[in-house]
């Protein structure tokens, strides 16, 4: 294999591009991503409430001010490195295309849309499963195909309990495509969507019957998505299947949309910066294999960076 690794220009303007085009991931809905100096640091961790606690403000004679004690907390993180790659063999180059090295670069091109739809749905999958394991799902509640379930109800109590813990409305309403269906078809919403003369429920009269008004600063940004997955490799004769990665799930979060390392956001996603969540793309030929090899790469972590901020539902 060559010693030499190559930055390949072609594929990293295509891999900027390719991104920039892309629908919203739910992942990034969430939990932006933030750029961070170095593969180590430290991160903010906010405690509940941390913002609009109530302290006694009046000063005695010869007396010192008191301090207010915010107990953010510095929290280590070490960004991981990820790696993904697509190959073109010598035997798929043409004769007569020009150089060697511009036919597999034009070849690489048209199998980097895959490459790159992997390598997004792989770290969507990475991040929901973290933040799974990091937030626990709300207990009692969820279970909207029930005859006496009232979803809203549910979620009014849940959004003033959020406003109550964290000073903040959340901004943040993730649904996946299962749950928002199965909350549509739940008699009480019906009825509601009925009397409110609707044909069917939307993200606007949701947020009206939470208690919501229509126009305010406070409205949450609404979004319904499946992550589609399909199973790798499923083998010869073997029918390939698919799944959804965000099952039926609901999150309500708070998203600060500034960029500094210190705003609070219940969720975010570290990472080494650039213009893309790809920061490198590496070429090199494998005389063994006779392979020119492409590489996309990122050094990446997550983090729970204000734990009561997040809100966790899985939907029956």
């Amino acid at each position: 294999m060559s010693a030499i690794n190559t930055f390949s220009y072609p594929i990293y303007n295509y891999c900027v591009g390719w991104f920039n085009r892309q629908t919203q991931s739910p992942l990034d809905f969430i939990a932006p991503a933030l750029a961070v100096d170095g593969k180590t640091g430290t991160f903010k961790r906010y405690p509940q409430g941390y913002a609009f606690r109530r302290y006694d403000t009046k000063r005695d004679l010869y007396q010192e001010a008191r301090a207010v004690d915010v107990g953010v907390e510095d929290v280590p993180y070490l960004l991981e490195e990820h790696i993904l790659r697509v190959g073109v063999d010598d035997s798929e180059l043409k004769p007569g295309a020009g150089s060697e090295q511009a036919a597999a670069d034009q070849i690489a091109l048209s199998k980097t849309g895959t490459l790159l739809s992997n390598f997004r749905t792989s770290t969507i999958c990475d991040g929901f499963d973290y933040f799974r394991k990091a937030v626990a799902a709300e207990s009692g509640v969820g279970a909207w195909s029930g005859a006496d379930a009232e979803p809203i109800k549910e979620l009014r109590e849940l959004v003033t309990k959020f406003r109550e813990t964290n000073g903040v409305t959340p901004n943040r309403v993730l649904f996946s495509d299962a749950a928002w269906d199965t909350l549509c078809d739940n008699a009480a919403v019906l009825d509601l969507v009925a009397f409110n003369d609707a044909k069917v429920l939307t993200p606007a009269l949701l947020f009206k019957l939470l208690g919501f008004i229509d126009g305010s600063a406070d409205v949450p940004k609404f979004l319904k998505s499946t992550v589609p997955v399909g199973h790798a490799n499923p083998g010869a004769g073997v029918p390939f299947t698919g799944t959804n990665a965000l099952g039926k799930e609901v999150w309500l979060t708070y998203v600060d949309d500034g960029e500094a390392l210190g705003n609070m956001s219940g969720l975010r996603q570290l990472h080494a910066g650039g213009a893309t969540p790809v920061e490198n793309v590496e070429s090199y030929h494998e005389r063994a294999k006779r392979t020119t090899w492409y590489e996309i790469a990122t050094h990446r972590a997550f983090a729970v960076t204000a734990p009561s901020c997040n809100i966790r539902l899985t939907i029956s």
